[in-house]
Formats: structure tokens, sequence, C-alpha cells
């Protein structure tokens, strides 16, 4: 236990979160100062954001139908666990017809539902604010704005919130349709992906790709920051997940590259930076954005017989029975193989071009 301590005492901590008593912490945090964090931000301009580009005018509503779910997981024991889960959908972004947010925030570590749930709240009205003060559609331009976005929330995080966060953070995936175009912004593990039929047979497009830390290109970052990335030690051997350590102890133990929060894991290479990927949606389909609960058990082809049968959806409750189908299959497949289940959060999105 010294070792352990004098291992963390050595990792340079802001010293407001390492400071931050647990119990008490746990206390402070509700809903209010929470809401406190979100009306420090500039408020949005009543008026509707005047078109940036006489292009965009000649986009038509993509969006047709919308609908989502969240489940909470539960232990070996088959007991209920704090839905760590947090989602949004927020239509009509900066008052714009064709601008929609829609995203999933999987929460870890002792505060994870604590820290998704400052997310979802704040996402939605920083990227607002930064689209009204650039003012643009350039691509490169709204690639750098979710990036400055995501580095926001992370600073209001650390720095303006009561949530302790050294060893507790969150996923943090994001779609940004503007018309027919897609921003998807990721930092973790959940994930979003495009299905579409082309004449009989169905398609996916990935729109994020997991922040896994034996991936080449992460596995080099944490590496570079003398990091570790190894599998757990059980039963005398490594197993299970590659997980991100410190460089002489068995901690945090990370199972991805990247993160909103998990400061001590910042120290060896873990980023809340997105990675974002554009694209324009060529076909009618379903967007399918989930938190690691879905995908875990769900492989494309058993989504896509799913799909099948609601495709196209011919209203609201089409799309409603088909999250409900989606839903029940991930949870049958936790319950016969696993004695535990994870969080599972489902957004769907039905799209025409």
């Amino acid at each position: 236990m010294n070792q352990k301590l004098d291992i963390l005492k050595q990792v340079k901590i802001p010293r407001s979160i390492s400071t931050t008593n647990q119990k008490a912490t746990m206390k402070k945090l509700n809903n209010q100062s929470m809401q406190t964090i979100v009306d420090k931000l500039p408020p949005i301009h009543p008026e509707p954001l005047q078109r940036i580009q006489t292009e965009l005018q000649e986009e038509h509503q993509c969006v047709k139908y919308i609908t989502a779910k969240t489940l909470a997981g539960q232990t070996n024991r088959k007991r209920l666990k704090i839905n760590q889960d947090s989602l949004i959908i927020k239509k009509y972004l900066c008052n714009q017809i064709d601008w929609h947010l829609f995203g999933v925030f999987d929460g870890h570590g002792q505060n994870g539902h604590f820290i998704s749930k400052l997310i979802s709240q704040l996402m939605p009205k920083v990227l607002e604010n930064k689209l009204l003060e650039n003012r643009t559609s350039n691509a490169n331009d709204i690639k750098q704005i979710l990036i400055n976005t995501f580095q926001h929330i992370e600073n209001e995080l650390v720095d303006n919130s009561n949530i302790a966060c050294n060893f507790s953070g969150s996923t943090a995936i994001v779609t940004y349709f503007m018309g027919s175009k897609i921003f998807c912004a990721n930092v973790g593990d959940s994930r979003a992906v495009f299905f579409y039929r082309s004449g009989d047979a169905w398609f996916n497009r990935a729109l994020s790709f997991d922040h896994k830390p034996n991936k080449s290109i992460e596995l080099k970052r944490i590496l570079g920051q003398g990091g570790r990335v190894e599998q757990s030690f059980f039963d005398g051997k490594r197993q299970g997940a590659y997980r991100v350590w410190l460089p002489h102890e068995d901690v945090p133990g990370l199972a991805m590259s990247r993160s909103i929060g998990d400061l001590v894991a910042k120290q060896v290479g873990v980023i809340a930076e997105p990675e974002i990927l554009r694209y324009k949606i060529p076909n009618n389909g379903f967007v399918l954005i989930g938190s690691d609960g879905l995908w875990d058990k769900m492989d494309y082809e058993s989504i896509q017989k799913i799909l099948h049968n609601y495709y196209p959806p011919l209203n609201q409750i089409d799309v409603e029975s088909a999250i409900q189908r989606l839903l029940g299959e991930t949870y049958t497949k936790w319950d016969q193989l696993d004695a535990a289940r994870d969080d599972i959060t489902i957004i769907l999105i039905y799209v025409e071009t």
C-alpha cells in the first residue's frame, strides 16, 4: 500500500482534483451543481442563425425518425447496477432545421455516471456556442470546433466541477448532422455505424473506430509517455483486455486509450482529443450509435437482420420496434453468455437522402 501511495504522489495531478475528498464529493454533487456549470456558458442567441453558405439552403431534412433506449447493467449476482451511460438527442442545433446532434457517453469508475451525465449536459450548449462564434461550414473548421468542444468539456470537468476524476471518466461519441453530411467525433470505445441496403444486400460503414490501447498509433503514444500496455494478471498469467498502466504500478488499468476524465491515465498518454470522421450519406439507411454494451454482444450481421424487418420504416413506431428488438436481443445474449451485464445504450436514426 505504501508503495502505491508513493507512486501516485509522483504523478502530477492538478491540486483541485488530487485533494478532493471522495465522500464529500458524492454528497455535494447533484443536478443543481451540474446546472450551475451549464449556466456559466454564454447563452444561445434566440434568433435563428443566418445560413452560413448558400449551398446549404438546398439541403433537405435528412433525419426522418429517431429513437433511443438505455438499460442498466447488473452484477454477477444479478443485481442492477447504477447505469453509468448517458445520451443526448438535440435536434435543430443553432435553430437550423437540418443540424442535429446525437451522442452516447459511457462512464466508468466510481464517479463515471456523474461524468457521463455532465458531458451530456454540456455538449450541446458548448458546441452551439462555438458554432455561433465561428459561423462556418468548412470541414476543417468544423473538425477543430469539435476538438475544442471536447477539450472545453474536460476543462469544465477538471476545473469547475466537484467530480473526482483521477480514476473515473467516460467515453464520448457524437454525430453532428449538417443536412446529409455527418461529422462523427469519438473518444473511447462507444461506436457509430451506418447500415444501408443497396439492391437486396445490406452494407455497413464505420463512422468511428474504437480506441484500444494495443492499437498501433495509440500504443506508440502511450509508450512514448512512459506508460505500459498489458493485460491484467490472473492465475499466474496475463489475460483479458489490454489496459493502460503506470510504469511501475498496476493502476489505473484503463481498457481504452482515449477518454474524458481519468487524470491519472492522462499522465501516460491517454488523451481526450476526439478522432473525427466525415461522411456524406449516399443512401437511405440507419445510423446506429451505441455504448460497448451493445457492440460487445451484437455482430453486424445480427443487427442487419433485425433492421431488415423494418426497412424502410413506415413511421416512428417501426423505428421504435426495431430498437426494442435490438435491445432485447442484446439483453438475451448477455444473459446467456455472462453472469454480469454491461449497461446498454442505443440511439437509432433513420435517414433519407
